[in-house]
């Protein structure tokens, strides 16, 4: 295992934000636009609206990340206090796992937060198997704070015990009107995730198939867009978000028959 203990290592520039996301390349990627579109958009946002660590074995390859900003910066669903670390994504590759890196990368990021006097981190974790859950970061000293459905918003204390948060509430509303097309789509893209960006980057394409009878609203992701519309990314088709990620192009066209009325 020794030979095998990884390095931790900060992000520091382009060459860095080439290889993030190492989610996608335990497989060759089915996402490979994506990953070059979330790749590029880190390389444009580092040391703004993202940090992050990734964790590189002995050759090179890197095999674990974990992204974050601070709270003043952080393009996150929540009003926060500043001074608050804001914890987006953390992955150790499939085959790394349970052997102590996952907690070597986490250490490092609380480690390097608490010297620099933060207040504490946040996580956005959920009660889905797979997507963040909960369980993972119970035991680190996370608690609770804010419950919505499935999204839970949690803290781990640092250098303050409580921190004010509060979650913005999604402003995407509207839907076609009498005399327009029947079907209004707004995406949000942030590309944080080549999951999300996938189905973005494919929709476009179906949207053109029905003509006029389809409007598509694109707003990029910034902090202006986050308060004006109170989320960080998605589909909302006539008001509802009705696309997760990762949706094929065949799963698109059909929400979008659905809502024009089973054609």
């Amino acid at each position: 295992m020794n030979e095998l203990r990884p390095q931790i290592q900060r992000l520091e520039g382009t060459g860095d934000a080439d290889q993030a996301y190492c989610c996608m390349g335990e497989v060759p990627t089915p996402y490979p636009q994506a990953l070059c579109a979330c790749r590029d958009w880190m390389s444009d946002n580092l040391g703004r609206h993202v940090e992050g660590y990734h964790m590189r074995l002995a050759g090179g390859a890197v095999v674990g990340h974990l992204y974050f900003a601070l709270s003043e910066q952080a393009l996150f669903p929540y009003r926060l206090e500043e001074n608050a670390g804001v914890m987006y994504c953390e992955w150790v590759q499939q085959r790394y796992q349970k052997q102590g890196f996952g907690r070597l990368l986490y250490d490092t990021f609380e480690a390097d937060m608490d010297e620099a006097g933060v207040k504490g981190i946040v996580i956005e974790g959920t009660d889905l198997p797979g997507q963040m859950h909960i369980d993972h970061f119970l035991p680190r000293g996370f608690n609770v704070i804010q419950e919505s459905g499935h999204q839970k918003l949690l803290y781990r204390p640092l250098n303050q015990d409580q921190i004010t948060a509060e979650r913005l509430q999604p402003r995407l509303l509207s839907g076609p009107s009498e005399t327009g097309p029947s079907v209004e789509i707004v995406v949000l893209r942030g590309y944080m995730c080549p999951y999300d960006t996938a189905t973005l980057m494919l929709l476009p394409g179906v949207a053109q198939e029905f003509g006029d009878r389809v409007r598509l609203r694109q707003v990029p992701l910034t902090r202006q867009s986050l308060l004006d519309y109170g989320v960080t990314s998605g589909v909302f088709i006539n008001g509802v978000q009705k696309l997760a990620g990762g949706e094929s192009e065949e799963a698109i066209r059909q929400v979008i028959r659905e809502e024009i009325g089973g054609e």
